[in-house]
C-alpha cells in the first residue's frame, strides 16, 4: 500500500508541471498564430524591429557617437593638439569633444575631433594620443551597474588583469596598471555635445 501511495504522489508531482507548461505553450501558440512577426517580437517583451536593426549596426561598427567623456572624479577627458591626454573642468573645451567609433562588437576607438589624435594605451598602461589608429587604440567599452562606462585596453593586460582608461582627482591620467574597474577614476559618463 505504501509503495503504491509513493508512486502515485511522485507521478502526480512530476506530471503537473509538465501539464501546466504544455497548456501555457498551447495558449501562446494559439495567441501568436494571428500575429505578424513584428507583433510577436513586441509581445515577447522585445523592442520594435527598427531597434534591432540599429542595435545590430552598432554592434557591427556602423555607429559613430560624438560625446564628451565625463569622469566620476569630476573631469572631462581631453586630447590636446600635441596628443597629450588629461582632464579638464571646462565643459565647453573643444579638445574634450570626442568621436567614439565602434570597431567590433564591444570594441571602440576614441578620437579627439579637434586634435585629430586617437586615444591609445601602451604596454605599460600609459595613455597617449596617436595620429593613426591601430590595436593600441582599441578599448573594450562596458556599461557598469552605476550607469557609467569603463574603457579597458582590448590589447594590453597587466598579469591578466584589465587596464582601464582613468583620471585621478587632479585630472591626470592614472596608469593602466594602477587602475581598477571599481575605481571612480575609471568610470566615465558619455555626455552629448550640446
Amino acid at each position: 500500500m505504501r509503495k503504491w501511495i509513493l508512486i502515485w504522489i511522485l507521478t502526480t508531482l512530476l506530471y503537473r508541471p509538465y501539464l501546466h507548461i504544455l497548456f501555457f505553450l498551447g495558449t501562446l501558440s494559439l495567441a501568436c498564430n494571428d500575429m505578424t512577426p513584428e507583433q510577436i517580437a513586441i509581445n515577447m517583451n522585445c523592442s520594435s524591429p527598427e531597434r534591432h536593426t540599429r542595435s545590430y549596426d552598432y554592434m557591427e561598427g556602423g555607429d559613430i557617437r560624438i560625446r564628451k567623456l565625463y569622469c566620476q572624479t569630476g573631469w572631462f577627458l581631453w586630447i590636446d593638439k600635441g596628443g597629450k591626454v588629461k582632464g579638464t573642468r571646462e565643459p565647453n573645451n573643444s579638445y574634450s569633444i570626442l568621436e567614439i567609433r565602434t570597431v567590433a562588437v564591444g570594441i571602440v576607438a576614441i578620437k579627439g575631433i579637434e586634435s585629430e589624435y586617437f586615444l591609445a594605451m601602451n604596454r605599460s598602461g600609459s595613455l597617449y594620443g596617436k595620429k593613426s589608429c591601430n590595436e593600441d587604440c582599441n578599448f573594450r567599452e562596458l556599461i557598469q551597474e552605476n550607469k557609467f562606462n569603463t574603457y579597458a585596453s582590448a590589447k594590453w593586460t597587466n598579469n591578466g588583469k584589465e587596464m582601464f582608461v582613468a583620471l585621478n582627482r587632479k585630472g591626470s591620467p592614472i596608469t593602466g596598471r594602477k587602475s581598477k574597474k571599481e575605481h571612480k577614476g575609471s568610470h566615465f559618463l558619455p555626455r552629448s555635445t550640446s
